[in-house]
């Protein structure tokens, strides 16, 4: 088939260069007015599916109803011309019907189509694509469109069919779905009091971070953070009060933190931080930060009166052969360290 055909980049000079005008060019061949054809036309009219055909020259020989109604283009503007394109795109380019003129070749369709295009399950030499077309209609359409070979009864390639389906209503179905997965994925792995990864998602990330480390040679730290006297507060003040401390506490981290460290609370006041290639130094001084924005922040108490709360922190860095349970429990030493020293202080191990 190929050897009857013109090299695609000749086609794409044809659409490119005459497409842009509303001229009409006459078909090579008489075939297209033969009473089959005729006939293939009037079916192809009461098709619900938007459908056209070009010859092998890339001139339109038939433009459906249904596709008048969604192009907005009428078959009398359409037929004749080499201009299928234009209630597709916003400047001349091959349609998939083109390029099954020019052969069908794989990589010609992946460089219009680069994944959005598979092989028809159905008709051997037959392409189907799901794409975005802003042009068509008041506010764009997603289309699936399938282009297929036309044969004589000698077996010559003498045109293309490509019909349209609308799926704009699957597609923004798919999409919402999408979204509510990742909201669902974000609220199982999310602490919803202070807006920090829940423990479930800290032990699957630490698991990472430690895989990642022993692969690439790469650092990390990890901080453990213990709330000092949380439970007096909550005896003392109520629930309440401790809930609004946390709440705090979450937000305080999350603003102490670049955007490719992490922070979890992974018990009732206790609370960690991964910090990818970052050494103890680095640690240290975020864990600063976190500790002096937590002692200036002053509670509001239902009497009127003020709240001071602190936290005691230990930090630990990667070694190699650490494991979980390793490098919690040097960061649980530290943690241990600080609160014997006095509380609202960082220890290193």
């Amino acid at each position: 088939m190929e050897s009857k055909v013109k090299p695609l980049s000749s086609a794409l000079d044809t659409v490119g260069n005459q497409a842009s005008s509303n001229f009409t060019v006459s078909s090579s061949s008489s075939v297209w007015n033969s009473s089959e054809h005729m006939m293939l036309k009037k079916v192809l009219d009461r098709l619900a599916s938007p459908t056209f055909i070009i010859d092998k020259d890339h001139v339109i020989q038939h433009w459906n109803s249904a596709l008048e109604k969604l192009s907005g283009y009428s078959r009398e503007e359409m037929v004749g011309t080499r201009n299928h394109w234009k209630p597709f795109y916003s400047s001349p380019r091959p349609c998939l019907a083109d390029l099954i003129v020019e052969g069908g070749r794989d990589e010609d369709v992946k460089h219009y189509y680069t994944n959005k295009y598979t092989r028809s399950g159905l008709i051997e030499d037959a392409y189907e694509v799901e794409d975005f077309f802003p042009e068509c209609g008041a506010e764009g359409e997603w289309l699936h469109f399938t282009a297929s070979s036309i044969m004589s009864d000698d077996g010559e390639l003498i045109g293309s069919l490509e019909t349209f389906e609308i799926i704009s209503t699957r597609k923004k179905a798919e999409f919402e779905l999408l979204e509510r997965e990742r909201i669902y994925k974000e609220l199982s792995i999310t602490d919803s009091l202070t807006g920090l990864h829940n423990s479930r998602h800290f032990y699957d990330q630490l698991e990472h971070a430690l895989e990642t480390a022993r692969r690439y040679q790469h650092m990390f730290t990890l901080c453990f953070f213990d709330l000092d006297d949380f439970k007096n507060l909550n005896d003392s003040y109520g629930h309440l009060m401790g809930d609004k401390v946390l709440e705090t506490f979450g937000a305080l981290v999350r603003a102490s933190l670049r955007s490719i460290d992490s922070g979890y609370r992974y018990g009732g006041e206790e609370f960690a931080i991964l910090l990818p290639l970052t050494d103890l130094e680095g640690a240290m001084l975020v864990a600063e930060r976190v500790r002096e924005s937590l002692d200036s922040y002053q509670f509001n108490l239902p009497s009127g009166k003020k709240y001071h709360s602190t936290a005691s922190i230990g930090v630990t860095a990667f070694v190699t052969g650490d494991n979980v349970q390793t490098i919690m429990s040097r960061a649980d030493q530290g943690l241990y360290k600080a609160k014997k020293q006095g509380k609202n202080c960082i220890v290193a191990v």
